[in-house]
């Protein structure tokens, strides 16, 4: 029997990403999974809408494909919202997507050849350069400032300029409020790097959390692509759906290249009870908010912690006199994860999501526990 291998033999230098392993800290801690306290993935710990397991209870067509123009209504309705004017052609700019991983993934297939370049400021979401090199694309990477992790525009300016080997870069990837960084990045900052001669993604998964969105440059950047998810604010991380806003001509090529009913009815259903039942969600938006700024006042407190502002759903800490993965071991020991970062740059880091208050309390004192160990 012949051998088969992939075509592409750099996919044996990709490493498939690997969930926490619940079970096995469940084992460490000695209690049930269903007692961990997650602060690890930045999910939101209220849930969605309770309008949604309704719904899901009561659709009837999960036995044919889903029809999603009911849904990019809303959709663009809600963006409108969020941005405080109606959007030309409000329907017309939204795609959807499983997730907004997907979208990375079709973004980089649509705009960016295989050996053409993107660019990234690292720290920054691995799905950027994990969709780059599946579809053999270069990164070029622009670290952050240190200290305070900001972006550095000037430095972007430079590097796409320059070129380089397979040409212009094609595609900029910036996210704010940043992950991991927390840092919303300013608009005037934004609309400065849209000048450069390439598409600019501005992935908004945490906006709703802080910061002002890049919404209202869109009527007048064709280069410009924002990203968001349901994932966070909405608390339906589990059902899958992102959607990129952007130009209606660069819309239409972006529908060519999306797998058809790629997002599943389930989704459907659930977003569209969140979009109906926004006082209820934003008023959970508007509780993490507030416990980020109680969690971040209580973090501050701990000696071995620095905790940056964040803008998000969660605290990026720097560890002081102590290694970082001690923090993180003794937390799980305790049954409460946190995020911490194989990158060398970022090991010094534990990055926590805002949980509910009494989640929050137990982190925090399971943190002076470990400070008297």
């Amino acid at each position: 029997m012949s051998k088969v291998e992939p075509r592409h033999p750099y996919v044996k230098k990709l490493e498939p990403y690997q969930p926490p392993d619940l079970e096995a800290a469940a084992d460490r801690a000695g209690v049930e999974k269903d007692a961990l306290i997650r602060l690890v993935a930045n999910e939101n710990p209220f849930g969605p809408s309770p309008r949604v397991a309704e719904a899901l209870a009561g659709f009837d067509g999960y036995h044919v494909h889903p029809d999603y123009g009911s849904l990019r209504e809303a959709v663009a309705r809600y963006a409108a919202v969020t941005r405080g004017q109606a959007l030309p052609e409000p329907a017309e700019r939204v795609v959807l997507s499983n997730g907004a991983d997907e979208m990375i993934d079709l973004l980089i297939r649509l705009f960016v050849e295989p050996g053409e370049a993107i660019v990234i400021a690292p720290p920054t979401f691995s799905m950027y350069r994990f969709s780059a090199r599946v579809n053999r694309c270069r990164v070029l990477a622009v670290p952050r400032r240190d200290g305070d992790l900001s972006l550095d525009a000037a430095a972007i300016e430079r590097r796409v300029e320059a070129g380089g080997e397979g040409g212009q870069a094609r595609m900029l990837f910036l996210v704010s409020p940043g992950n991991p960084s927390g840092r919303a990045i300013p608009l005037d900052v934004i609309e400065r790097l849209l000048e450069l001669p390439l598409l600019v993604v501005v992935d908004e998964a945490y906006i709703e959390f802080g910061g002002e969105s890049a919404l209202k440059l869109l009527p007048d950047h064709e280069n410009l692509v924002i990203l968001r998810t349901f994932s966070k604010w909405a608390g339906l991380a589990g059902l899958r759906l992102g959607y990129a806003l952007l130009a209606p001509r660069l819309a239409r090529y972006l529908e060519r290249i999306r797998p058809p009913y790629n997002v599943n009815a389930a989704a459907m259903v659930a977003a569209l009870a969140t979009l109906d039942d926004l006082q209820t969600v934003q008023a959970n938006v508007a509780c993490l908010v507030e416990e980020r700024g109680r969690l971040g006042e209580a973090l501050g407190q701990i000696p071995f912690l620095h905790p940056l502002p964040s803008q998000a759903n969660f605290i990026l800490c720097r560890v002081i006199d102590r290694d970082a993965q001690t923090v993180v071991d003794g937390l799980l020991d305790r049954g409460i994860l946190v995020r911490d970062f194989s990158d060398p740059a970022m090991a010094s880091y534990v990055r926590i999501t805002v949980g509910r208050p009494e989640q929050n309390d137990a982190l925090v004192e399971a943190l002076k526990d470990i400070d008297c160990d």
